[in-house]
């Protein structure tokens, strides 16, 4: 019982830390900025569900900069993909975004010299 008692005042005492790991994330990410904006819009949304919570989300987070992205040239592509198959969902988002993207090229196999 005492070991019960001492993981849930543990686990109590650890939320504010969690807090703070967040915030600190956000100072560590790629775009700090954006990061702050998808913490408040899932804050902002997390009482919504399915669909709802979905575009109250998108409506709620900025544009991506894909300049700050390690390949720019896939992260605008993967934007006009979304674009295009905006208000889709489910199984036709998927496709849609899967016959949007551009394909990557396959690197090609080095072939073993036969000993």
């Amino acid at each position: 019982m005492k070991i019960l008692f001492a993981l849930a005042a543990g686990a109590l005492l650890a939320l504010p830390a969690l807090a703070e790991t967040a915030a600190d994330d956000c100072a560590r990410a790629r775009d700090p900025d954006r990061c702050v904006a998808r913490q408040a819009a899932l804050k902002a949304c997390g009482e919504k569900r399915g669909i709802e919570k979905r575009a109250c989300l998108d409506a709620s987070m900025p544009p991506v900069d894909c300049s700050k992205a390690q390949n720019p040239q896939r992260c605008e592509a993967a934007q006009k993909a979304k674009e295009v198959c905006k208000g889709k969902t489910d199984k036709a988002l998927k496709q849609c975004l899967r016959d949007e993207q551009p394909r990557k090229k396959k690197k090609a196999k080095k072939k073993q010299p036969a000993t």
